[in-house]
């Protein structure tokens, strides 16, 4: 089926630059291979460092291969808690004011305030593969795990607000954090699908005269288009979660 999509967990990792690798672990330094990743190029390696945050730390924070241009940093919303610190979801910023991170490795120490992360939730797929599910680079999907087991027995559930990013480069995996694989009882290698996409909606139906949000939500997850009439009103934020996920049929 073209619309599984291999799940990858990751744990909260680094990316350094070849500075910061050198700062921590030496002149001269490089990172060896402890496990390959599934994107291609991408390994996870020997090298751990310390990350200590105003109220916490973590003592061996794996760093992920290969080096990059500049420094990134990915945690969980519980590893951001454990911390002490408040990053954004879904870009690298600077941190808000008086929070920063140190990274301590056996030579060296540094000290970060920006560039730290809580990632989206996002899925990485090929061109000729997201065409044949029906998604698009940017978009944004609902995704839901493919469970065979007795669903009042599992923790199954969906997934918003997944963002799509599409490159020749990427092998298909959807990327989520340990905090979202521990509430759906998920683990790498599971498979979910896109339960909404602009490929095989089966069903239309015609708008009230008021839409909201959860009108929206239950259409993209029985799979319906929503005919506007004349005359109906809107809610924002229907409006937007129907945008996002080309629902309404003007």
């Amino acid at each position: 089926m073209p619309n599984l999509i291999p799940v990858g967990v990751s744990n909260r990792h680094m990316h350094l630059t070849r500075e910061a690798l050198e700062t921590l672990f030496g002149p001269g330094s490089e990172l060896s291979v402890y496990r390959a990743l599934r994107q291609r190029g991408e390994f996870a390696s020997e090298q751990m460092v310390e990350m200590v945050g105003p109220a916490g730390s973590y003592p061996r924070v794996r760093i992920l291969g290969a080096l990059r241009d500049q420094i990134q940093i990915e945690i969980a919303p519980s590893d951001a808690r454990v911390l002490g610190i408040d990053p954004p979801v879904g870009r690298f910023a600077p941190l808000p004011e008086g929070q920063s991170l140190e990274l301590r490795g056996p030579k060296g120490v540094l000290k970060i305030s920006e560039n730290v992360m809580i990632s989206r939730r996002h899925i990485h797929i090929a061109p000729d593969e997201a065409a044949e599910i029906g998604i698009r680079n940017g978009q944004s999907v609902f995704v839901a795990p493919l469970n065979g087991g007795d669903p009042l027995q599992s923790r199954i559930c969906v997934f918003g607000n997944v963002l799509v990013r599409v490159d020749e480069s990427f092998v298909k995996e959807m990327h989520i954090d340990t905090d979202e694989a521990n509430a759906a009882g998920l683990k790498s290698g599971d498979m979910v699908y896109v339960v909404q996409s602009s490929v095989g909606y089966y069903d239309e139906k015609p708008s009230s005269r008021l839409i909201v949000e959860s009108d929206v939500r239950g259409a993209i997850l029985r799979r319906q288009k929503i005919r506007l009439s004349e005359g109906v009103i809107i809610t924002p934020a229907a409006r937007d979660l129907a945008r996002a996920h080309d629902v309404f049929i003007e």
